[in-house]
């Protein structure tokens, strides 16, 4: 028998390395094989998507057929980028220069990092990003050459001084930040910080990408000012962010703030990866949106979102707080970052809380640049997302026992 074509030499390097799963996509897996109380999710919930209203906006968009063909606009439909500038607007999230020209409809965040990367990234060059960082960023960043090199961060986030070492030391192309309720870590960086690191990167002339997908999930009080609307007209920010977190992830829309100097660039990239946009979506997006009471939407989330984050901080006061266990307070998103200082390997403490707890975590080191993952190995990462209190108490409740038999 013949046997079939492997492509074990065609494979790229990136193709190769590819395959190894993420420690995220890892401990997901294992949770679900385990049926354990999964803590690692970082995603909505199905109980919070708005359905009833979701199969109201798309009912009537059938009628026009023409939106069954490719879609005109190269930015993707312009009534979705015009309330989206609309909001931006109204929420301070955006200076003046922002009109629906600079709105562009990407396929999830994902694919607004992966665009940035493909304009901005050349084999070889340095990017910086905070340490630590989202795993999928660093990957997407890695595919298209980049050399990321994590800046330390304190509970502000990126701290200014480190930040400028390394400016100092070598040319760099961009950085990248979540500057709201970081994922992993929680953090959020208030507003001198942010002038702080903005004058830093416009005195050495480096641009920055926020990715801002939690903004609107603040739970105590207002995200501060983004580094879009900050920096004004100096025009070095990029700016993205996503409808996956405020309506639902399957919609797969997000956006990205693209200054007009590489407007054309960025474009010519967006259309060699896909032709043309959804347009059934953006448009069934857009008649939820223009119809939903966006204020209330978002009160509705936060009121959601505050009951598990409240649950899961009385949780790990009440069980991990007494082992010398130190966790942070996030004011928003949907994570909080755990150091164990007694716990040198975490990867391998997750496996035996999965395995002999049934709890999920995400070990720290998952976050971190390949050179610098040895910064997580006593870190981790929990998710409140999907995490009702009742379900935290008993999830911390087995991770505690877990730190209190490992290693025995």
């Amino acid at each position: 028998m013949t046997e079939p074509f492997s492509f074990k030499y065609q494979l790229s390097t990136m193709a190769k390395e590819r395959l190894d799963p993420s420690e995220i996509g890892v401990m997901i897996k294992l949770s679900i094989e385990h049926k354990a109380i999964s803590l690692t999710a970082g995603e909505p919930s199905a109980d919070i998507y708005p359905i009833d209203d979701l199969k109201k906006a798309f009912a009537p968009i059938f009628d026009d057929p023409s939106l069954l063909a490719y879609a005109k606009e190269d930015f993707g439909l312009m009534e979705l980028r015009e309330w989206i500038t609309r909001r931006m607007r109204a929420d301070g999230m955006a200076p003046d220069w922002v009109t629906s020209r600079n709105i562009l409809l990407t396929n999830g965040a994902g694919e607004a990092i992966e665009l940035v990367a493909e304009t901005l990234i050349d084999p070889g060059c340095t990017v910086l990003v905070e340490a630590p960082t989202f795993t999928e960023t660093l990957l997407t960043f890695r595919k298209q050459g980049a050399n990321c090199v994590g800046v330390p961060s304190d509970d502000d986030g990126i701290i200014p001084e480190e930040f400028e070492r390394l400016l100092k030391s070598r040319s760099v192309r961009f950085l990248y930040t979540i500057p709201n309720f970081q994922n992993p870590s929680g953090r959020t960086s208030p507003l001198e910080r942010r002038k702080e690191i903005l004058a830093i990167a416009a005195k050495y002339d480096v641009p920055i990408f926020e990715d801002d997908p939690y903004h609107y999930l603040s739970y105590d009080e207002e995200a501060p000012a983004t580094y879009l609307s900050l920096a004004g007209d100096d025009r070095r920010v990029l700016h993205s962010n996503s409808f996956s977190k405020l309506v639902a992830p399957g919609m797969r829309c997000g956006w990205l703030v693209v200054p007009d100097a590489i407007i054309p660039h960025l474009n010519a990239f967006r259309i060699s990866a896909g032709l043309t946009r959804p347009a059934i979506l953006q448009l069934g997006l857009f008649n939820y949106l223009n119809n939903a009471d966006f204020g209330e939407r978002v009160g509705f989330l936060r009121d959601t979102y505050r009951v598990r984050r409240d649950g899961m901080v009385r949780a790990i006061e009440k069980h991990l707080k007494p082992l010398g266990i130190k966790t942070n307070y996030p004011k928003g998103g949907f994570f909080l970052w755990g150091e164990a200082r007694g716990v040198d390997d975490m990867t391998a403490f997750a496996r035996f809380a999965v395995e002999k707890k049934k709890v999920g975590i995400i070990p720290g080191s998952a976050f971190y640049t390949i050179d610098e993952a040895k910064n997580g190995h006593d870190a981790f990462r929990i998710s409140f997302a999907k995490v009702d209190p009742e379900t935290a108490e008993e999830g911390i409740k087995r991770l505690a026992e877990a730190f209190r038999e490992y290693g025995k």
